[in-house]
């Protein structure tokens, strides 16, 4: 049990972090990005939906379709940043 209960305390304490760095997705290179596992990739993929809301096409595609074409982008620019990636 308090294994379980220093795990969550972990991931609590680590989660703001997280979400810090993810926010601002415009600091996110396909480096980091490509280093995530599937759900972090798909959480980023949600967040760059959202950051792009005002480009009509990005915000038609599903969450899955736009964490796929940013992980295509990034292998086509992988020094670049996702957002940037995504723009080339």
């Amino acid at each position: 049990m308090k294994l379980t209960f220093a795990a969550v305390l972990l991931a609590l304490c680590a989660a703001p972090v997280l979400a810090d760095e993810m926010a601002d997705m415009s600091k996110m290179t396909c480096a980091d990005m490509m280093a995530m596992d599937a759900d972090g990739m798909m959480k980023s993929g949600m967040m760059m939906k959202e950051a792009m809301m005002d480009d009509a096409k990005m915000a038609a595609m599903t969450d899955e379709e736009m964490t796929k074409m940013a992980e295509e982008a990034c292998k086509m620019h992988p020094d670049a940043m996702v957002m940037d990636a995504l723009k080339m």
